[in-house]
Protein backbone atom coordinates (compact mmCIF):
# COMPACT_ATOMS: atom_id res chain seq x y z
CA UNK A 1 0.00 0.00 0.00
CA UNK A 2 1.59 3.32 -0.99
CA UNK A 3 2.59 5.42 2.03
CA UNK A 4 4.06 8.67 2.67
CA UNK A 5 7.36 8.78 4.98
CA UNK A 6 8.46 10.47 8.06
CA UNK A 7 11.33 13.09 7.80
CA UNK A 8 13.34 10.41 9.72
CA UNK A 9 12.17 7.58 7.32
CA UNK A 10 9.76 5.54 8.59
CA UNK A 11 6.44 4.83 7.37
CA UNK A 12 3.73 7.13 8.12
CA UNK A 13 -0.12 7.81 6.44
CA UNK A 14 -0.89 5.12 3.74
CA UNK A 15 -3.73 6.55 0.81
CA UNK A 16 -6.07 4.35 2.10
CA UNK A 17 -6.12 6.07 5.66
CA UNK A 18 -6.78 9.75 4.05
CA UNK A 19 -9.57 8.38 2.23
CA UNK A 20 -11.02 7.13 5.67
CA UNK A 21 -10.27 10.22 7.57
CA UNK A 22 -12.07 12.29 4.64
CA UNK A 23 -14.84 10.25 4.97
CA UNK A 24 -15.46 10.27 8.32
CA UNK A 25 -14.33 14.21 8.52
CA UNK A 26 -16.92 14.69 6.05
CA UNK A 27 -19.44 12.22 7.29
CA UNK A 28 -19.22 13.38 11.38
CA UNK A 29 -19.51 9.70 11.71
CA UNK A 30 -18.04 6.42 11.66
CA UNK A 31 -20.50 4.20 10.30
CA UNK A 32 -21.69 6.14 7.99
CA UNK A 33 -18.03 6.50 6.68
CA UNK A 34 -17.54 2.92 7.06
CA UNK A 35 -20.66 2.39 4.72
CA UNK A 36 -19.39 4.72 1.73
CA UNK A 37 -16.16 3.03 1.80
CA UNK A 38 -17.51 -0.32 1.55
CA UNK A 39 -15.87 -1.30 4.53
CA UNK A 40 -16.64 -2.00 8.16
CA UNK A 41 -16.98 0.65 11.35
CA UNK A 42 -13.90 -1.51 13.41
CA UNK A 43 -11.90 -1.50 10.32
CA UNK A 44 -12.47 2.35 9.66
CA UNK A 45 -11.79 3.14 13.49
CA UNK A 46 -8.67 1.03 13.24
CA UNK A 47 -6.98 2.99 10.21
CA UNK A 48 -7.89 6.65 11.97
CA UNK A 49 -6.27 5.45 15.30
CA UNK A 50 -3.26 4.34 13.26
CA UNK A 51 -3.57 7.86 11.66
CA UNK A 52 -3.45 9.67 14.71
CA UNK A 53 -0.42 7.59 16.61
CA UNK A 54 1.78 7.82 13.28
CA UNK A 55 1.01 11.60 12.75
CA UNK A 56 1.27 12.66 16.18
CA UNK A 57 -2.15 14.56 15.73
CA UNK A 58 -5.24 14.32 17.68
CA UNK A 59 -8.36 14.36 14.84
CA UNK A 60 -11.35 14.23 16.13
CA UNK A 61 -13.46 14.83 19.44
CA UNK A 62 -15.37 11.68 19.85
CA UNK A 63 -17.47 10.67 22.12
CA UNK A 64 -20.83 8.13 22.47
CA UNK A 65 -23.06 11.14 20.76
CA UNK A 66 -21.14 12.43 18.09
CA UNK A 67 -17.85 13.43 16.39
CA UNK A 68 -16.55 16.47 15.64
CA UNK A 69 -13.33 17.53 13.93
CA UNK A 70 -10.27 19.25 16.21
CA UNK A 71 -8.94 22.53 15.07
CA UNK A 72 -6.24 20.74 14.13
CA UNK A 73 -8.25 17.97 12.45
CA UNK A 74 -9.56 20.77 10.53
CA UNK A 75 -6.96 22.30 9.17
CA UNK A 76 -5.66 19.23 7.96
CA UNK A 77 -8.81 18.04 6.54
CA UNK A 78 -8.61 21.27 4.25
CA UNK A 79 -5.62 19.93 2.99
CA UNK A 80 -5.81 16.69 2.38
CA UNK A 81 -9.16 17.19 0.41
CA UNK A 82 -6.54 19.31 -1.59
CA UNK A 83 -3.67 17.06 -1.83
CA UNK A 84 -6.21 14.30 -3.36
CA UNK A 85 -7.87 16.15 -5.15
CA UNK A 86 -4.04 16.78 -7.08
CA UNK A 87 -3.86 13.11 -7.01
CA UNK A 88 -6.46 12.35 -9.21
CA UNK A 89 -6.20 15.42 -11.41
CA UNK A 90 -2.19 13.72 -11.67
CA UNK A 91 -3.46 10.08 -12.33
CA UNK A 92 -5.99 11.33 -14.66
CA UNK A 93 -3.55 13.60 -16.94
CA UNK A 94 -1.14 10.46 -16.70
CA UNK A 95 -3.90 8.15 -18.54
CA UNK A 96 -4.91 10.72 -20.97
CA UNK A 97 -1.30 10.79 -22.06
CA UNK A 98 -0.81 7.22 -21.79
CA UNK A 99 -4.39 7.01 -24.00
CA UNK A 100 -2.77 9.56 -26.25
CA UNK A 101 0.54 8.18 -26.83
CA UNK A 102 -0.96 4.74 -28.36
CA UNK A 103 -3.52 6.68 -29.91
CA UNK A 104 -4.01 7.41 -34.30
CA UNK A 105 -3.78 10.90 -35.55
CA UNK A 106 -4.59 12.26 -39.34
CA UNK A 107 -3.67 15.77 -40.27
CA UNK A 108 -3.95 17.39 -43.70
CA UNK A 109 -1.62 18.59 -45.58
CA UNK A 110 -2.35 21.28 -48.24
CA UNK A 111 -0.55 21.08 -51.41
CA UNK A 112 2.82 23.03 -51.37
CA UNK A 113 2.64 23.28 -47.75
CA UNK A 114 5.74 24.66 -45.45
CA UNK A 115 7.48 21.13 -45.18
CA UNK A 116 10.51 22.22 -43.44
CA UNK A 117 8.32 23.39 -40.56
CA UNK A 118 5.62 20.91 -40.93
CA UNK A 119 8.08 18.45 -40.43
CA UNK A 120 9.68 20.00 -37.37
CA UNK A 121 6.14 20.13 -35.78
CA UNK A 122 5.61 16.43 -36.54
CA UNK A 123 8.82 15.30 -35.09
CA UNK A 124 8.31 17.22 -31.63
CA UNK A 125 4.93 15.75 -31.50
CA UNK A 126 6.36 12.46 -32.19
CA UNK A 127 8.54 12.83 -29.50
CA UNK A 128 6.56 14.16 -27.17
CA UNK A 129 3.89 11.08 -27.82
CA UNK A 130 6.45 8.25 -29.22
CA UNK A 131 3.92 5.67 -29.86
CA UNK A 132 1.22 7.52 -31.18
CA UNK A 133 0.63 7.01 -35.11
CA UNK A 134 0.29 9.99 -37.26
CA UNK A 135 -1.42 9.43 -40.71
CA UNK A 136 -0.81 12.94 -42.76
CA UNK A 137 -3.54 13.04 -46.30
CA UNK A 138 -3.76 15.55 -48.67
CA UNK A 139 -6.56 18.30 -47.55
CA UNK A 140 -9.43 18.69 -50.01
CA UNK A 141 -9.67 21.83 -51.49
CA UNK A 142 -13.18 21.65 -52.50
CA UNK A 143 -14.71 20.82 -49.29
CA UNK A 144 -12.32 22.03 -46.85
CA UNK A 145 -14.26 21.87 -43.37
CA UNK A 146 -15.99 18.53 -44.69
CA UNK A 147 -12.96 16.70 -43.92
CA UNK A 148 -13.07 17.85 -40.11
CA UNK A 149 -17.07 17.47 -39.42
CA UNK A 150 -17.03 13.54 -41.07
CA UNK A 151 -14.16 12.86 -38.58
CA UNK A 152 -11.64 12.37 -41.52
CA UNK A 153 -8.77 14.30 -40.66
CA UNK A 154 -8.40 15.08 -36.92
CA UNK A 155 -6.46 18.24 -37.76
CA UNK A 156 -6.53 20.68 -40.94
CA UNK A 157 -4.82 24.01 -42.16
CA UNK A 158 -7.66 26.62 -43.64
CA UNK A 159 -7.44 30.19 -45.10
CA UNK A 160 -9.47 32.34 -42.23
CA UNK A 161 -11.39 33.87 -45.62
CA UNK A 162 -12.41 30.39 -46.95
CA UNK A 163 -14.82 29.39 -44.59
CA UNK A 164 -17.48 30.89 -42.66
CA UNK A 165 -17.01 30.62 -38.56
CA UNK A 166 -18.23 27.08 -37.02
CA UNK A 167 -19.62 26.87 -33.43
CA UNK A 168 -18.13 23.32 -33.93
CA UNK A 169 -14.71 23.88 -35.01
CA UNK A 170 -11.97 25.80 -33.12
CA UNK A 171 -9.92 27.97 -35.56
CA UNK A 172 -6.30 29.00 -34.63
CA UNK A 173 -4.39 31.31 -36.41
CA UNK A 174 -0.94 31.00 -37.06
CA UNK A 175 0.55 33.34 -39.95
CA UNK A 176 -0.36 35.34 -42.85
CA UNK A 177 0.35 35.07 -46.68
CA UNK A 178 0.45 37.06 -49.33
CA UNK A 179 -0.62 36.84 -52.53
CA UNK A 180 1.97 36.25 -55.51
CA UNK A 181 2.86 35.76 -59.26
CA UNK A 182 3.94 32.69 -60.29
CA UNK A 183 5.66 32.48 -63.64
CA UNK A 184 8.85 31.14 -65.69
CA UNK A 185 12.29 32.84 -65.13
CA UNK A 186 12.16 34.20 -68.89
CA UNK A 187 8.97 36.48 -68.34
CA UNK A 188 9.03 39.76 -69.03
CA UNK A 189 7.38 40.48 -65.40
CA UNK A 190 9.94 38.51 -63.56
CA UNK A 191 12.27 40.90 -62.81
CA UNK A 192 9.51 43.36 -61.35
CA UNK A 193 9.82 43.73 -57.28
CA UNK A 194 5.89 43.40 -57.52
CA UNK A 195 2.87 43.96 -59.52
CA UNK A 196 -0.72 45.47 -59.73
CA UNK A 197 -3.74 43.19 -60.94
CA UNK A 198 -3.28 45.74 -64.19
CA UNK A 199 0.43 44.55 -65.11
CA UNK A 200 -1.01 40.99 -65.73
CA UNK A 201 -2.79 42.28 -69.12
CA UNK A 202 -1.98 40.05 -72.24
CA UNK A 203 -0.53 37.27 -69.83
CA UNK A 204 -2.06 34.31 -69.86
CA UNK A 205 -2.91 32.89 -65.99
CA UNK A 206 -4.07 28.85 -66.02
CA UNK A 207 -7.37 28.02 -64.35
CA UNK A 208 -9.00 25.05 -62.78
CA UNK A 209 -12.41 24.80 -61.09
CA UNK A 210 -11.11 23.68 -57.91
CA UNK A 211 -8.47 26.14 -57.69
CA UNK A 212 -10.52 29.34 -59.41
CA UNK A 213 -13.32 28.57 -56.34
CA UNK A 214 -10.52 28.43 -53.49
CA UNK A 215 -8.95 31.19 -55.10
CA UNK A 216 -12.20 33.12 -54.87
CA UNK A 217 -12.64 31.61 -51.35
CA UNK A 218 -9.69 33.51 -50.50
CA UNK A 219 -10.33 36.59 -51.66
CA UNK A 220 -8.05 36.89 -54.74
CA UNK A 221 -8.35 37.77 -57.95
CA UNK A 222 -11.83 36.03 -59.58
CA UNK A 223 -11.52 35.08 -63.39
CA UNK A 224 -14.12 38.31 -63.96
CA UNK A 225 -11.38 40.78 -62.51
CA UNK A 226 -8.16 39.05 -64.39
CA UNK A 227 -10.78 39.22 -67.68
CA UNK A 228 -11.56 42.97 -66.94
CA UNK A 229 -7.77 43.94 -67.24
CA UNK A 230 -7.40 41.75 -69.79
CA UNK A 231 -5.69 38.47 -68.78
CA UNK A 232 -6.57 35.31 -70.95
CA UNK A 233 -7.95 32.75 -68.82
CA UNK A 234 -8.43 30.37 -71.74
CA UNK A 235 -5.60 27.88 -70.17
CA UNK A 236 -7.65 25.01 -67.88
CA UNK A 237 -5.88 22.35 -66.02
CA UNK A 238 -7.57 19.54 -63.75
CA UNK A 239 -4.81 20.16 -60.94
CA UNK A 240 -2.75 22.35 -59.64
CA UNK A 241 0.04 20.31 -60.51
CA UNK A 242 -0.66 21.02 -63.88
CA UNK A 243 -0.78 24.74 -63.28
CA UNK A 244 2.94 23.86 -61.97
CA UNK A 245 3.97 22.50 -65.40
CA UNK A 246 2.93 24.84 -67.82
CA UNK A 247 3.72 27.55 -65.42
CA UNK A 248 7.69 26.01 -65.49
CA UNK A 249 7.38 25.89 -69.19
CA UNK A 250 6.50 29.61 -69.43
CA UNK A 251 3.17 28.96 -71.20
CA UNK A 252 0.97 30.61 -68.46
CA UNK A 253 1.25 32.38 -65.00
CA UNK A 254 -0.77 31.45 -61.96
CA UNK A 255 -2.12 33.80 -58.68
CA UNK A 256 -1.50 31.95 -54.96
CA UNK A 257 -1.14 33.49 -50.79
CA UNK A 258 2.35 32.23 -50.42
CA UNK A 259 5.86 32.99 -48.89
CA UNK A 260 8.26 35.55 -50.01
CA UNK A 261 11.49 33.48 -49.58
CA UNK A 262 9.58 30.04 -50.73
CA UNK A 263 11.71 28.52 -53.26
CA UNK A 264 9.97 26.41 -56.16
CA UNK A 265 12.22 25.21 -59.17
CA UNK A 266 11.41 26.34 -62.26
CA UNK A 267 9.54 29.26 -61.02
CA UNK A 268 9.53 32.90 -59.95
CA UNK A 269 7.62 34.64 -57.63
CA UNK A 270 6.39 38.59 -57.56
CA UNK A 271 4.47 40.08 -55.10
CA UNK A 272 0.69 41.14 -56.24
CA UNK A 273 -0.40 44.20 -54.25
CA UNK A 274 -4.23 44.59 -54.75
CA UNK A 275 -4.84 42.05 -52.46
CA UNK A 276 -4.58 41.78 -48.39
CA UNK A 277 -2.81 38.90 -46.87
CA UNK A 278 -4.64 36.10 -45.52
CA UNK A 279 -4.68 34.39 -42.50
CA UNK A 280 -3.56 30.60 -42.19
CA UNK A 281 -5.24 28.50 -39.37
CA UNK A 282 -4.65 25.34 -37.70
CA UNK A 283 -8.60 23.72 -37.04
CA UNK A 284 -10.10 21.17 -35.05
CA UNK A 285 -13.30 19.85 -34.08
CA UNK A 286 -13.81 21.71 -30.72
CA UNK A 287 -16.46 19.26 -28.72
CA UNK A 288 -14.34 16.40 -26.81
CA UNK A 289 -10.90 17.96 -27.95
CA UNK A 290 -8.31 14.93 -27.41
CA UNK A 291 -5.38 15.60 -25.37
CA UNK A 292 -2.83 14.73 -28.71
CA UNK A 293 -4.85 16.82 -30.81
CA UNK A 294 -4.25 20.13 -28.49
CA UNK A 295 -1.06 19.22 -27.94
CA UNK A 296 -0.11 19.35 -31.90
CA UNK A 297 -2.27 22.48 -32.07
CA UNK A 298 0.04 24.40 -29.58
CA UNK A 299 3.01 22.65 -30.89
CA UNK A 300 2.37 24.64 -34.29
CA UNK A 301 1.61 27.96 -32.58
CA UNK A 302 5.17 27.78 -31.04
CA UNK A 303 6.69 26.73 -34.15
CA UNK A 304 5.38 30.15 -36.11
CA UNK A 305 5.78 32.12 -32.84
CA UNK A 306 9.14 31.96 -33.09
CA UNK A 307 9.90 32.75 -36.59
CA UNK A 308 11.14 36.12 -37.07
CA UNK A 309 8.86 36.23 -40.54
CA UNK A 310 5.61 35.02 -39.76
CA UNK A 311 5.26 34.74 -43.48
CA UNK A 312 7.06 31.14 -42.91
CA UNK A 313 4.53 29.46 -45.32
CA UNK A 314 5.96 28.29 -49.13
CA UNK A 315 2.66 28.21 -50.35
CA UNK A 316 -0.72 26.67 -48.84
CA UNK A 317 -3.56 26.18 -52.17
Amino acid sequence: MTSFLHKEGRRSMTIYQLECFIAVAEELNFSAAAERLFTTQPAITYQINALEKETGLHLFERTTRRTKLTAAGQSFYLDMVQMTSFGRQALKKAQDIQDADRSHLTVGLRQLFDYSTFSSILAQFQHQFPNACVDVVPQDNRRPLEQLRSGQLDIGFFYATEHSRDRDISFTPLFSLGYHVLMNPNSPLADRRALHLADLKGQSVVSSGAFDSFLSACQGPSLEQLAQVGVDCSKITPSFEGALIMIQMGTAMSIVPCLSTAVIPGIVKVPLLDFPPVTVEIAAMRHAPRLEVQSFIEIAKQKYAHHPDPLRMEALI
